[in-house]
């Protein structure tokens, strides 16, 4: 053995090697149960329960166990050793440097655990037998990411397989107290669904920065569990989008048969909702040299230790850099003012879900106590923004009439039309349509190989209209052509087809300029920073 790595209540870990002919070494954790622990025969049973569910696994995303021995000071397992650090560990260095986990980080991880776990759920013994485990500790301490970028999911310890010889008594609870699932909490029977809920609370927490359930004691993040209201990342955070902050609410559902059905059906969903914005293990290692530049010299130093030449001060060095304590991981997270937000926004979804019952839009449930509550802010905020409003029309009504000035290069990937342009007859009301646009399409067409294309004929009576969602980082009302179409959030606004020159009216009271393009059949879906954008 080179040297301790940590110790716990039950169990101590130690880094060593094996060696053979021609320079041949292998390096490994050996992990010893504690003497005080040796006579506690349920930590014994769990301690042979890891080994022998483990052992049999073959995953790329799991940690793999090598031998189970004996020796004079007790049983101890040889398990794969990791180069590398958990998430908690991920999270402090990130926050030490003023700096989010990536969420294109945090996704690619989510999905590599999803498929170890798949694997664990649907294993099959050598024999061809079925034989299911669950996790049921999955946690950001049990998931590492290695210095070349490979997710490892760790630490099986309390996983409950099919014939497992280890048996939970009544009345105890095991897992880690704030990402265990409702029903892990109440004690019901557990299939792969509560591991998912626990990535579900991790994938939250990365995303968002802060602990969902975190509480004084375990009995209140228990409580939180079963009924604290769960915030949407995309309400909290603008830049998620709505598609990744519906993966981690469905993976979230406190109802088990409205989550995933897999964990491979929860990977692909993540993969789906990224769009292509994952990481891969290059790009995850560059990420694991930036922020543990000094650990990943003190393990190389730790490794070369067995090597008689390696100095005791560089030993030392490194082992005090790998044992150090990494401070404080995620904050709690604080009460915030979007209450009213997040209620009219499970409000506008409701309403969503009765008129198409078969969209996938989930909402954190309201409790019914504070349902109340909610609605009397809800009501307030819309008496406040429907005075304000009117105050504010009155001020655009009597506003300048010239077109007003607008710069396209502060609007980011949404085009605009330069003040002066013409306007076509799809574009904003008031525009004059061009008399011998007849004439110049006709000739057109005749040259157009692709002219035997039939263009869709707008309705008579009835403007053609496309569909626009808009959600801001702070409150606004939304103004077309001086008539005001209501506050932010909007959902799939219909807005007349062109370019809709929209005004948006922050609680600062200035007037900012967003130039939306709306087409028929290609819904908009904008998330953006209010101050960001142009204002007069």
């Amino acid at each position: 053995m080179l040297t301790q790595l940590t110790v716990g209540g039950m169990a101590e870990l130690f880094l060593g090697y094996t060696s053979g002919p021609g320079g041949f070494r292998k390096y490994v954790v050996i992990k010893r149960i504690l003497p005080d622990a040796r006579s506690n025969d349920q930590f014994v049973r769990m301690f042979l329960d890891e080994a022998r569910i483990t052992a049999a696994f073959n995953h790329p995303n799991i940690a793999q166990v090598f031998d189970l021995g004996e020796e004079d000071d007790g049983l101890y397992l040889a398990m794969e050793f990791i180069g590398g650090q958990n998430l908690n560990q991920v999270t402090s260095a990130c926050l030490k440097k003023r700096q989010p986990v990536p969420l294109a980080f945090t996704l690619s991880v989510a999905r590599d655990v999803c498929l170890a776990l798949h694997y664990a759920h649907t294993f099959t013994s050598p024999g061809g037998e079925a034989s299911p485990v669950i996790h049921r500790d999955v946690a950001q301490k049990n998931i590492m990411v290695t210095y070349d970028g490979t997710v490892k999911l760790l630490d099986f310890g309390i996983a409950k397989a099919k014939n497992s010889l280890e048996r939970t008594s009544v009345g105890t609870v095991k897992g880690t107290t704030g990402y265990m699932s409702p029903e892990q909490v109440r004690g019901d029977p557990l299939d792969g669904r509560s591991d998912l809920f626990s990535v579900g609370v991790v994938m939250h927490e990365l995303i968002t920065g802060e602990r969902l359930f975190a509480g004084k004691t375990e009995r209140d993040e228990m409580v939180k569990i079963l009924e604290d209201s769960i915030p949407w990342p995309s309400v909290l955070l603008p830049h998620v989008s709505e598609d990744i902050s519906r993966v981690v609410m469905r993976a979230l559902e406190r109802n088990v048969d409205r989550r995933y059905a897999s964990g491979r059906d929860m990977a692909r969903a993540i993969e789906k909702a990224a769009g292509g914005k994952l990481m891969d293990a290059e790009q995850r290692a560059a990420l694991m040299k930036g922020l543990f530049a000094e650990r990943m010299a003190a393990t190389r130093s730790l490794l070369e230790s067995a090597d008689v030449t390696t100095s005791s001060q560089v030993l030392a060095s490194a082992k005090r850099a790998l044992q150090k304590d990494d401070g404080p991981y995620l904050p709690e997270r604080k009460a915030t003012a979007l209450s009213v937000v997040e209620a009219r926004k499970k409000a506008e979804i409701a309403r969503l879900r009765a008129e198409d019952p078969t969209s996938e839009d989930t909402a954190p449930p309201v409790k019914r106590s504070k349902l109340g509550v909610v609605w009397a802010l809800l009501s307030l905020s819309l008496l406040l923004g429907v005075a304000y409003g009117a105050f504010r029309l009155v001020q655009l009504i009597e506003a300048e009439e010239a077109p007003l000035p607008v710069n396209p290069s502060a609007m980011v990937a949404i085009p605009i039309r330069p003040p002066g342009e013409p306007v076509s007859e799809a574009g904003t009301a008031g525009a004059e349509p061009d008399k011998d646009r007849g004439a110049k399409d006709r000739s057109a067409k005749d040259h157009d190989p692709d002219s035997d294309r039939e263009e869709p004929r707008p309705t008579r009576g009835k403007r053609a209209r496309g569909e626009v969602t808009l959600f801001l980082d702070e409150r606004a009302e939304v103004f077309l052509n001086n008539k005001s179409l209501g506050h932010t959030p909007l959902v799939k606004r219909a807005l007349p087809v062109g370019q809709a020159e929209l005004v948006l009216v922050g609680e600062d009271g200035k007037r900012r300029l967003l130039a939306v393009p709306v087409e028929t059949g290609k819904p908009v879906r904008l998330n953006l920073k209010l101050r960001e954008l142009p204002g007069r």
